[in-house]
């Protein structure tokens, strides 16, 4: 690290964790979905795989797998002993942040987040609410240095409020909520006492990837897997258009909302298409949606923010996004992560970038955001 950087404190606006093997199994027991819970099970062929009930087993190798070579990395065959253990255990998570020169961190789940798309109201919520208080006393082990999000189920807005309201009296930061709910969309005004519950208590709400598919074939019927890369920034942009041209940010001006995972690179020119479009055509297309109060970008640029690893593009087009809206992450310890090189990539990725600027995208507005 140069002179420049090496004081600068860093703060990850999007790690993970990895839930523990028994966290579900545990928490459940005596319940009448002791014999449902998510379980790790180890699989001939496929190696370590949480079993969820009702879904895809999911495999716990790339969630697992920060400071792998990428020769290395698989979608199955990973054993659970190869795998970072930070990500269930407080103490070697603060042991691999120190060595990262990362002083806190966002948390969203792993397995947690396929678990919004199950179809059974009592057993995602079992799930949910044992993860969340699992959650609680993980980041309890983190001296202060982690904040957790709530997960906030989106299959009754109910048991959300009250998820909510539970995750914020126990100490959680914020919220993370499915991709889209199970039925509808999030602009539907049953959807306004959670976004209002959110806004009241200064809790931003996340959008994470791979926590809800758009539908339909992302590589366009030709089967070829690297064409799914792009759906789900795809996926966040007609997010945010919904929660611009549904009303929600008018509706509830104090909401914050956060796009994880996504990049930063490419919100200067979706606000600058959104505005350009809004401007051209709204009269003939706005049949449907609600009359907004303002600019479309300013809605980009002033009640959202965005998460990024590794997106230069993110940096260098950051006046026209807003420095105040972009946070760094490091993703740990998921197999795009920056662990345990964090600090040699943001010294690439903000060469010559202006020590407020830089003190702001890589901690400074994570911290202010979250109470850090």
């Amino acid at each position: 690290m140069t002179p420049a950087t090496e004081s600068v404190r860093v703060v990850s606006a999007d790690s993970h964790v990895l839930e523990p093997h028994d966290l579900w199994t545990r928490r459940l027991a005596g319940s009448p979905y002791a014999d449902r819970a998510p379980r790790m099970i180890e699989d001939g062929s496929h190696g370590h795989v949480f079993a969820i009930d009702g879904l895809r087993p999911f495999p716990v190798g790339l969630a697992g797998a920060a400071g792998k070579p990428a020769e290395e990395l698989r979608y199955t065959g990973d054993q659970v002993e190869s795998l970072r253990a930070g990500g269930w255990d407080p103490t070697a998570r603060l042991e691999d942040m120190d060595a990262d020169g990362v002083a806190a961190e966002v948390l969203y789940p792993s397995v947690g987040m396929t678990l919004a798309q199950s179809k059974d109201l009592g057993y995602q919520l079992a799930c949910i609410g044992a993860y969340n208080d699992w959650l609680v006393e993980f980041c309890a082990g983190g001296h202060g240095r982690l904040g957790g999000l709530a997960m906030i189920p989106a299959i009754d807005v109910g048991a959300a409020l009250e998820e909510v309201e539970r995750g914020y009296q126990a100490g959680l930061r914020g919220a993370m909520v499915p991709g889209m709910p199970p039925e509808g969309h999030y602009a539907e005004a049953r959807f306004d006492p959670l976004w209002a519950a959110l806004a009241d208590r200064g809790w931003p709400v996340s959008f994470h990837i791979l926590t809800g598919a758009m539908g339909g074939d992302p590589t366009l019927r030709s089967g070829i897997a690297m064409l799914g890369v792009m759906s789900v920034v795809h996926q966040m942009q007609q997010t945010l258009a919904l929660l611009v041209f549904g009303g929600v940010f008018d509706r509830h001006p104090r909401l914050r909302v956060v796009s994880a995972e996504h990049d930063g690179g490419w919100v200067a020119h979706f606000a600058y298409r959104l505005d350009q479009m809004y401007e051209r055509h709204h009269g003939w297309l706005g049949r449907n949606a609600a009359p907004i109060r303002r600019r479309p970008s300013e809605y980009l640029t002033e009640q959202c923010w965005y998460t990024f690893q590794k997106d230069p593009v993110a940096v260098e087009t950051r006046d026209r996004v807003g420095v105040g809206q972009l946070m760094w992450a490091s993703d740990y310890p998921h197999s795009d992560s920056t662990w345990p090189h964090s600090r040699k990539v943001i010294e690439r990725d903000f060469s010559g970038v202006a020590r407020p600027d830089l003190e702001a995208i890589v901690g400074g507005n994570a911290a202010a955001l979250y109470g850090l």
